[in-house]
């Protein structure tokens, strides 16, 4: 059984009127099974990005506790002293969330 190479899925957002991120809606691997889902704001987010660990995009698929339906890896990038959340390598002043359901 191959190991799963990440530590966390992101299934849905809340952002603000300017597209930024502020609540997200995660699922946390916690040693061999995972959590239930539970929110976090945008700061605890990017501490966790920056401390090494990796989400990526998905959802939880029906009755398999374990196992997800997942896309895109979350990346944070720096820009003028700022972080930003996004799906795609490039280095813009904005969050990129694009595909992932809102709530």
């Amino acid at each position: 059984m191959a190991k799963n190479k990440y530590d966390g899925i992101l299934e849905a957002v809340r952002l603000d009127q300017d597209d930024q991120l502020v609540l997200a809606k995660i699922y946390e691997k916690r040693g061999v099974v995972w959590s239930d889902h539970f929110l976090v704001k945008r700061d605890e987010l990017v501490a966790r990005l920056k401390n090494g660990q990796v989400f990526l995009v998905g959802t939880r698929q029906y009755k398999l506790g374990s196992s997800f339906d997942t896309t895109e890896t979350i990346r944070i990038t720096k820009k003028d002293g700022k972080e930003f959340i996004r799906l795609d390598q490039d280095n813009k002043a904005s969050d990129l969330l694009n595909g992932i359901p809102r709530f």
